[in-house]
């Protein structure tokens, strides 16, 4: 069996079943902080042909949603101003509902013009937000739902309800290189894709992998027919 560690920015529960990084064929980068940006994260989700809200710099944006006003112009720069909010990223590289403000769309165009932002969308009825999550952990994947009481992230509120709903049976099979990945998705018109997270937390998920060693198996399994995979590439190559 490869000997892989772990080089996090965070601990998680299956942590100690992993080796010294002084003595480990495979350093696993885990960090919170990707090398993903926000923008780059929106592009690899469409490339996995995933529909998402509309992205772009702040002025971008505002054109966008003001193209479906053509005929009235008036009426949208009233609602640019209390309907229609976006999320302003203010820092593209992070999680767990950091470096991201909501904001109706006027207040970002005066005071972030060129950062980047998704259209959002208003996911219940109520004050709650809801998100899914596709977690992927080596071969397996599961769906989750989280719900964000009285916030308008589902993911980072005073109270978050997160629900392990079952285990993907291939209706979604992304080929991703990373042994560990999660994409969140919100309710709408369709299932939007608005995050690609290469280091989610497993702890309190509620998934059915409770054992720190098969987690381990998992990422060895994955990290194997990467190789092999590599090598065939060569050899053919």
């Amino acid at each position: 069996m490869t000997k892989i560690a772990i080089d996090s920015d965070f601990l998680d529960f299956y942590d100690h079943a992993f080796y010294s990084r002084y003595n480990a064929d495979i350093v696993w980068e885990r960090r919170s902080r990707t090398n993903m940006s926000k923008r780059k994260q929106f592009a690899f989700l469409e490339q996995q042909g995933l529909a998402t809200p509309i992205h772009g710099t702040v002025m971008r944006v505002h054109e966008k949603m003001r193209e479906g006003y053509l005929h009235d112009k008036t009426f949208f720069e009233k609602c640019s101003g209390k309907l229609f909010y976006v999320v302003v990223y203010l820092d593209e590289y992070v999680h767990r509902g950091l470096g991201k403000l909501q904001v109706p769309l006027k207040l970002a165009l005066d005071h972030y013009p060129h950062r980047y932002c998704s259209q959002f969308i208003q996911t219940t009825p109520s004050s709650h937000a809801v998100s899914y999550r596709y977690l992927q952990v080596g071969k397996k994947s599961f769906w989750l739902r989280s719900t964000g009481h009285d916030s308008w992230m589902s993911n980072h509120a005073e109270k978050v309800d997160v629900e392990y709903l079952c285990t993907n049976e291939d209706m979604f099979k992304f080929t991703v290189g990373y042994p560990v990945f999660a994409i969140d998705f919100i309710p709408g018109k369709v299932l939007y894709a608005i995050d690609f997270n290469t280091a989610p937390g497993l702890k309190d998920t509620g998934i059915p992998l409770k054992d720190p060693h098969e987690i381990y198996e998992l990422i060895d399994e994955w990290y194997r027919e990467r190789r092999l995979s590599t090598a065939k590439e060569e050899v053919n190559g």
